[in-house]
This record gives C-alpha cells, sequence and structure tokens, in this order.
C-alpha cells in the first residue's frame, strides 16, 4: 500500500519540482536559535520588567525630609595668592611694560610712515602739474581784486575769535 501512494506521489510530482534555497543548510542552525533564544526571552519578560523595591514609599518621606532638613557645615572658602613668589610678580609687570611700549612705538612708527606717505602723495602731484597751469593760476589771482569793507583791526579780531593757534600756525 505504501509503494502504491509513493509511486502515486512521484507520478504527480516530478523529480525537478522540489529545490532547496542556497544556503539553507548553512544559515538552518543559526535560525533555530534565534528562534528558541526569542522564545526564552518571551518567557522571561511576561510581566511588565518594573519592580518596586518592598516599602519603597513608606520609607520615601522620611528620607526626603532627612535630605533636606540635615544642615551641612559650610565649606571655608580658601585663599590662594596670585603671586606665589616676587618673581613671578616683577616679571609679569615687565612683560607688560613691554608689550605696552612695543604698542606704543608702532603706533609712533606707523604715524610717521603715513604722514612721509602724505607728503611723498602731495608732491609727486605738484610735480605733475603742468607750468602752463601753474602760471595760468598766478596770472588769475593777480587779476582778482579783494575788496573788504573791514579794518584791520576787525580782521584780527575774526581770526583770533574763530580760529585756534594751532589753524593759524598750520596755515602760515
Amino acid at each position: 500500500m505504501n509503494d502504491e501512494i509513493e509511486d502515486k506521489l512521484k507520478v504527480k510530482v516530478k523529480q525537478s519540482g522540489f529545490s532547496v534555497p542556497e544556503h539553507y543548510f548553512d544559515q538552518l542552525t543559526e535560525r533555530i536559535q534565534t528562534k528558541v533564544s526569542m522564545e526564552k526571552l518571551k518567557d522571561l519578560s511576561s510581566g511588565d520588567g518594573f519592580a518596586v523595591p518592598a516599602s519603597y514609599f513608606e520609607q520615601l518621606e522620611a528620607r526626603i525630609k532627612e535630605k533636606t532638613t540635615t544642615v551641612k557645615p559650610k565649606k571655608e572658602a580658601g585663599i590662594f595668592r596670585l603671586w606665589r613668589s616676587d618673581i613671578v610678580k616683577y616679571a609679569s609687570a615687565a612683560c607688560f611694560v613691554l608689550v605696552s611700549a612695543f604698542g606704543l612705538y608702532m603706533n609712533n612708527h606707523h604715524s610717521i610712515s603715513a604722514e612721509k606717505s602724505t607728503d611723498t602723495t602731495t608732491e609727486q602731484t605738484l610735480f605733475d602739474i603742468d607750468e602752463q597751469m601753474i602760471i595760468d593760476h598766478i596770472q588769475a589771482s593777480k587779476n582778482v581784486k579783494t575788496t573788504t569793507n573791514a579794518s584791520e583791526k576787525e580782521l584780527e579780531d575774526y581770526i583770533l575769535n574763530n580760529y585756534s593757534q594751532t589753524d593759524i600756525a598750520s596755515n602760515l
């Protein structure tokens, strides 16, 4: 009887009808072990996983009061000297003087170089002006007559009241 059933099955199912996926037997043990470990984890975590220690809430209020009402002695603030030795004090003062002197030197050197550059720029501008233009300007200034109704005393008072000594000295 078994032979008949087997023969009927062989006829119905061809030999090439069944196939095994690649690396099936290589990965089989890993899959079985994973499945078994997952089942063990499910058995372990049957509860919610959290537990409260015995009489936790009964002792909670007493522990809070103990922590908040006990007075801890305050630590005294330590005194730390900024300069532990005189050498450090004098070395830092010397460094400060050197840095300040270097800054003043650089500032003075920069202002002198700026004055020199403006002098050379002015000289270059005068050098570039055409001689005929200078002659025309001098002749035109001679032709213009200046008329003033003020006396010399009034002009002198106006200048002294409206201009500083540095303005007057720089325009001379």
